[in-house]
Order: structure tokens, then C-alpha cells, then sequence
């Protein structure tokens, strides 16, 4: 009952009058503050089926947050998939559902934060990539080119 809709970025949103209470829009919000929200925030849902990353999700996982995506966004749900770091809905039914089971499961909810915080460590920390990239032009160089 007192669960609030933090919208934070840019774009324009219409929210209904009797809706504005319950919805926030704070746009752009300083890094800190992004942060913050992250941290403070139940669940980090990105609703988009169109990602070709998502570093809003890695964030929010770096922040110990759950995460709820699209299932239609190969890209997110196959991140929330390899990390058991949240979940994804494929309408509002299971939109719905995924909240309620989230908030009412916190210890859960927890666990998969703490999963995608160690997924995000594990596969993006700038140690991790710089080794990915060193390795594979390692290999490149090895093999040489037939072009």
C-alpha cells in the first residue's frame, strides 16, 4: 500500500492526477543520488525490450538491488538468467505477480541481489574485461591473419 514508483532519467511522462502520489519523476538526479535510489529501492525494474546492455541493471545490482526485466529483451532477461538476479514478466500478470513475490520474499529478494552484485564483479569489473580483451588479441596474435 505505500509502495511508490521512482522514475528517474529523461523523458517526458504524463502521470495521472490521482496517480502523482504514488509516482515519482525526479528526471535526471545527480550520480550520488542515482546511487542512492539504487540502494534504497525494493526492486529495479527496466520494463524496456529493446537493450543492448542494460549498465542501469548492472548499477542497481552493484547497489544490492533485485532487478525485474521484459522478457521479450534477450539481452536483460539472459543477465537476470546466468545471475538468479531478479526476475522477468512477460505481461502484467506476471509483472504483478514478480513484485508481490519479491517484496514478500525479501530474504529471496536479497539473495538475488547479492547474486547479481557477485555476477557483475565477476564478468564487468574493468580487471575482468582488460583480461577478456588481452586474452583474445593474445590469441588473435598467435593464430595470425589469413586476410
Amino acid at each position: 500500500d505505500n509502495l511508490k514508483l521512482v522514475l528517474l532519467g529523461g523523458g517526458e511522462v504524463e502521470i495521472q492526477k490521482e496517480m502523482q502520489e504514488d509516482i515519482l519523476d525526479l528526471g535526471f538526479v545527480p550520480l550520488q543520488d542515482k546511487y542512492d535510489a539504487y540502494a534504497a529501492a525494493s526492486i529495479f525494474c527496466n520494463p524496456s525490450a529493446n537493450e543492448s546492455f542494460s549498465i542501469v541493471i548492472m548499477e542497481s545490482w552493484l547497489c544490492e538491488t533485485p532487478v525485474l526485466v521484459n522478457e521479450k529483451c534477450a539481452v536483460t532477461k539472459n543477465f537476470v538468467c546466468e545471475s538468479s538476479g531478479g526476475l522477468y514478466f512477460k505481461d502484467y500478470a506476471d509483472f504483478e505477480g514478480a513484485v508481490h513475490y519479491l517484496l514478500e520474499n525479501k530474504d529471496i529478494a536479497d539473495a538475488m541481489a547479492k547474486n547479481g552484485k557477485q555476477y557483475v564483479q565477476s564478468n564487468f569489473a574493468w580487471d575482468t574485461i582488460v583480461e577478456k580483451y588481452y586474452n583474445f588479441f593474445k590469441e588473435i596474435a598467435e593464430k595470425g591473419t589469413d586476410c
